[in-house]
């Protein structure tokens, strides 16, 4: 560390900065840690996991009964953001006192939004003093059919669209379809 005085600091104040290059003895420090944390670290035995998840895991994600039900709550027409922003809005205004998990408006669906909660009487007691929301119309969806709310379906891929990469070395890549073989086996990109 280097600790400059300025001339004009007469009170006593003291500037500190690190300098722009370590130095050697600071070098050789770093090295020396490097070794002794490769070492302390290749004895212990850790397993490296691919990124794919088996069928369990993806059982385990699945919502359970001691989730958080989801209830279909119904409003007003075109209000379906609206009444999920306000929602949204009053959680952030009452905090831990509103009793819900989260709100979900979907494009496809009108007339509907979605509140995950514990109970029905939170779920009302949220859309009380709300416009645009009949809190008197409150419907529990199944947990089998929780998951089917926010599936995507998947759309068709012809030739010359352009396609986003979802795994492998290209994830995240923009891609044009150049060929296919095969119904949607093997793509060219």
């Amino acid at each position: 560390m280097v600790v400059l005085r300025y001339p004009g600091l007469d009170d006593g104040r003291r500037i500190h900065r690190r300098p722009l290059l370590p130095r050697e003895d600071d070098q050789e420090d770093v090295e020396a840690l490097e070794r002794s944390i490769q070492a302390r670290y290749a004895r212990s035995s850790h397993t490296e996991y691919d990124e794919e998840t088996t069928e369990v895991e993806q059982q385990a994600l699945l919502p359970s009964v001691r989730d958080p039900k989801l209830w279909m709550v119904k409003c007003a027409i075109g209000r379906e953001r609206e009444v999920a922003v306000c929602l949204m809005q009053k959680y952030i205004d009452k905090g831990s006192e509103l009793q819900i998990r989260s709100v979900i408006a979907l494009d496809h669906l009108k007339n509907y939004i979605y509140i995950e909660a514990d109970k029905e009487a939170h779920v009302k007691e949220a859309c009380k003093g709300l416009r645009n929301i009949y809190a008197m119309k409150v419907m529990l969806v199944p947990i089998r059919e929780m998951t089917d709310v926010l599936s995507v379906e998947s759309k068709a891929i012809d030739l010359a669209t352009w396609v986003r990469m979802k795994i492998g070395t290209y994830k995240g890549d923009l891609a044009k379809v150049m060929y296919m073989e095969s119904l949607a086996v093997a793509f060219g990109m």
